[in-house]
């Protein structure tokens, strides 16, 4: 198997988020009726490599949590709150477009990806780097963190409505 070159992880990943695109070797596949779509790998990558850029609206925390309570629960996954220079901001992807990033999944357990700011310009940018080495046909995914995600509470191999597991709809 041929190697190849290795590029700098932060450059690569500055590199994209100035064109706003995606890389190659990450195709959209379709799971199930709970986890929906997710990313897969055509290539393999190393552990450290940037993977993709969790893109969306940067909003403050105010108009997140303003948004939180308009969105139905299948949209609320999509709110990715962090801090960055010394605020609380929120990157909102629940806007349906062509960047991948928004369709990574939760892994809690073995998450292939880990989650990392970068600044670039002045503005803070939510990048995926492989945490371990990933071969072709494995999902990128990553921890969203600690709480009771809908789909944390039974195995995704039973389909059921988001609801039974203590969701509740936005009013």
């Amino acid at each position: 198997m041929q190697r190849r070159r290795r590029i700098n992880p932060k450059d690569d990943a500055t590199f994209y988020i100035d064109t706003g695109g995606d890389k190659a070797g990450l195709d959209v596949q379709y799971i199930n009726a709970i986890k929906g779509r997710g990313i897969f790998t055509s290539i393999p990558f190393q552990k450290g490599d940037f993977l993709i850029e969790y893109r969306g609206e940067l909003i403050s925390k105010q108009e997140c949590e303003r948004r939180l309570k308009l969105y139905p629960v299948r949209l609320k996954v999509f709110m990715f709150d962090f801090h960055f220079d010394g605020k609380l901001w929120c990157v909102d992807a629940a806007k349906e477009d062509e960047s991948l990033g928004r369709l990574v999944n939760d892994d809690h357990r073995n998450p292939t990806a880990k989650m990392r700011q970068l600044s670039v310009q002045g503005k803070p940018h939510l990048c995926l780097f492989a945490d371990r080495d990933i071969s072709p046909g494995e999902e990128i995914t990553y921890n969203y963190g600690d709480s009771d995600w809908p789909w944390r509470c039974k195995g995704l191999d039973e389909v059921m409505p988001l609801e039974t597991c203590g969701a509740t709809q936005a009013t």
